[in-house]
């Protein structure tokens, strides 16, 4: 999930607390990585005091966020301030943070695959071709010009659904519970919207089902078996961070 569409889920669903999170937690990351990278380059006097500053500053306003929005995750720093401070503790922070960024955008990625489609070149064409005969109706009719506002509206957003990587079902039902209430207002004239709805409708049903039929072909290989019982089990010790936990790409790749 990628930072642009965070902040696009996060203008469309601001009560929800994880992308509340990854929306803030970002505005935080932003500002500590150039100051670290300045801090980098010029390699002054007091280099550790300014980037425990940083990483304290940072550090404090993840926590206060996840706080503020009653989060159930990092609950050890939010309990233990003392080891929060501390210093020594700031790298396994961050790696925790990362972690929990994570987990939240592969768990909001799976809820926007399974709640929109993507929709093929050939496809958005045609469903423009559509839209564009419902806008040309629409203009046409004389309906209550609040109505016909409502209903352009709903069209206009459907349209900028339609233009984006992954379509929204939720933006088309929207259209179709607008369309449905003008049109009841003046039938005939609007008869024609919603034949081409239905074709709407039958091209977003056809790429979801296309997309699901690839899922189930492409899907999760078999787990490997587990090893024999008389085979020993590896005693690595704990997980520990990794020496470069600080460069985590923050890019879920879907």
């Amino acid at each position: 999930m990628s930072d642009d569409l965070i902040g696009n889920e996060f203008l469309n669903r601001p009560d929800d607390p994880e992308l509340a999170f990854l929306h803030f937690e970002r505005s935080f990351r932003k500002p500590l990585d150039q100051q670290l990278g300045e801090l980098q380059e010029q390699n002054r006097d007091g280099y550790w005091d300014s980037y425990n500053h940083f990483m304290q500053t940072y550090i404090n306003g993840v926590l206060a966020t996840v706080t503020a929005l009653e989060l159930p995750i990092l609950s050890y720093w939010i309990n233990n301030p003392a080891a929060a401070n501390d210093e020594k503790n700031f790298k396994q922070i961050k790696f925790d943070i990362d972690g929990a960024i994570t987990i939240i955008k592969v768990r909001h990625s799976q809820i926007l695959r399974k709640a929109s489609v993507h929709l093929e070149s050939s496809t958005r064409d045609r469903i423009r071709e559509l839209i564009n005969k419902i806008k040309l109706t629409i203009e046409g009719v004389s309906v209550p010009m609040a109505r016909k506002e409502a209903l352009m509206n709903k069209l206009n957003a459907f349209a900028a659904e339609v233009d984006r990587d992954r379509t929204k079902f939720e933006a088309f039902g929207a259209l179709m519970i607008e369309a449905a209430g003008v049109a009841g207002k003046v039938e005939q004239k609007l008869r024609p919207i919603r034949k081409w709805i239905d074709s709407i409708a039958g091209l977003l049903h056809e790429a979801n089902a296309t997309e699901n039929a690839v899922m189930r072909l492409t899907g999760p290989a078999k787990r490997l078996e587990s090893p024999p019982k008389q085979i020993a089990a590896p005693v690595d010790g704990p997980w520990k961070t990794p020496s470069n936990s600080s460069d985590l790409d923050d890019e879920i790749p879907f």
